[in-house]
C-alpha cells in the first residue's frame, strides 16, 4: 500500500511539472507570435507603401502614351490597383488575425504580395518595350 502512495505522488509530481513546462511553452509562443506578428506587419506595411509609390511612378510615365497604349495601360493598372486592394484587405485580416489563424493569414498576404508584385514587373516590362 505505502509503495502505491509513493507511485501516486511521483505521477502528481511529474503531472504537476509537465504542465509547468506546458504553460511555459504556451507563454512563448505567445511572445514570439506576437513579436513576428509585429515585425511582418510593418514590413508588409512598407511594402504596401511603397507599391503606392511604384504605381504614381508608372502614372508619371504613362502620361505621354497614346491612343491603344494609354488604353491598354489603363486597364493594367486597374488590375493593379485590384490587386493592391486584395493586399489591403489581407493586411487588415492579418493584424485581426489570432495566433492559430496567423500562418495561413501571413501565406495568404504573402500571395497578395507577390500577385501585386507581378503586376507591377509586367507593367514595368511594358515601358522598356516601348
Amino acid at each position: 500500500m505505502r509503495r502505491l502512495w509513493i507511485v501516486m505522488a511521483l505521477m502528481c509530481f511529474l503531472f504537476v511539472g509537465s504542465l509547468a513546462t506546458y504553460a511555459d511553452e504556451q507563454k512563448g509562443r505567445t511572445e514570439t507570435y506576437g513579436t513576428q506578428k509585429e515585425g511582418y506587419q510593418k514590413t508588409a506595411e512598407a511594402k504596401l507603401n511603397e507599391f503606392k509609390g511604384k504605381m504614381e511612378e508608372l502614372k508619371a510615365k504613362a502620361a505621354d502614351l497614346k491612343d491603344e497604349a494609354k488604353v491598354k495601360f489603363d486597364q493594367e493598372m486597374k488590375v493593379m490597383k485590384k490587386k493592391q486592394e486584395a493586399a489591403k484587405k489581407k493586411m487588415k485580416e492579418l493584424k485581426a488575425a489570432s495566433a492559430e489563424t496567423w500562418e495561413k493569414v501571413k501565406a495568404e498576404m504573402d500571395a497578395a504580395m507577390k500577385d501585386l508584385d507581378r503586376q507591377y514587373e509586367k507593367m514595368k516590362a511594358h515601358f522598356k518595350k516601348t
